[in-house]
């Protein structure tokens, strides 16, 4: 018994927490802002491949123009060129491994993570359905292939449909409650069945929502990581 009221304060604490509007706004903004700094990282990656791409095509240009020059003998130098060539192209392929792992691993999490945000927003809206009426509440479903944005747009609105439907459900079983103790019905364990399944989905909503902050957080930092380490890289400049 003691236990259960524990794990019914803590539930009550949690509400606090999680269903804060200006908490969840703050989180939302987060997500927003990761996302496109993510977004805006990639693109210097990409900027800094082509630099890349049109150096190498700057030494193979001169490469056979000096190939060329037979008479002043401009063919001996070459050989520091093609070395050059093959720094570069080795920095080239770097940098694509590096993109395709990011864009891969960034989009197979959030979008395994919109997935299991989707089912438990079905999972609710059922039992929503259950007890309030009139309302036709819609999921928005990501697929694997749209773009990460789109992805995580999907995510912010499903989390807020959970979030107010829960509300919805927690104010129908105070009202529920209230009804039952005002016309003396022994339904004695309704109110806390129904706020034991509401705790139960705030679990996991807090799970899911940490979760996709934690990854973009994660994202977003590597991805700083690559620019910086880029922008003072000597080698890099060295040769480029």
């Amino acid at each position: 018994m003691l236990c259960e009221i524990k794990t019914f304060i803590y539930f009550k604490i949690n509400i606090i927490n999680i269903y804060n509007d200006s908490l969840r706004s703050l989180y939302i903004n987060n997500m927003n802002e990761n996302i496109m700094k993510i977004e805006n990282n990639i693109k210097k990656i990409n900027e800094l491949h082509d630099i890349i791409s049109k150096k190498v095509n700057e030494v193979n240009q001169r490469i056979d123009n000096f190939n060329k020059k037979k008479n002043l003998k401009l063919e001996d130098s070459t050989p520091f060129l093609v070395f050059q060539n093959k720094i570069l192209q080795n920095e080239l392929l770097y940098l694509n491994n590096h993109k395709q792992i990011i864009n891969s691993s960034l989009n197979n999490m959030i979008y395994g993570i919109s997935e299991n945000i989707t089912m438990m927003a079905l999972t609710v809206i059922t039992m929503y359905k259950d007890v309030i009426t009139g309302e036709n509440k819609l999921v928005k479903v990501s697929h694997k292939k749209d773009d990460n944005i789109k992805i995580v747009s999907d995510i912010d609105y499903n989390l807020d449909l959970i979030n107010c439907m829960i509300i919805d459900l927690r104010k129908y079983n105070e009202d529920l409650n209230d009804t039952i103790t005002k016309n003396n019905l022994h339904a004695k364990t309704v109110h806390e069945n129904v706020e034991f399944v509401c705790g139960h989905v705030e679990l996991e909503y807090k799970k899911h929502n940490n979760d996709i902050i934690k990854t973009l957080e994660y994202f977003m930092q590597y991805t700083e990581k690559i620019i910086e380490q880029n922008e003072y890289m000597i080698l890099l400049k060295f040769v480029s």
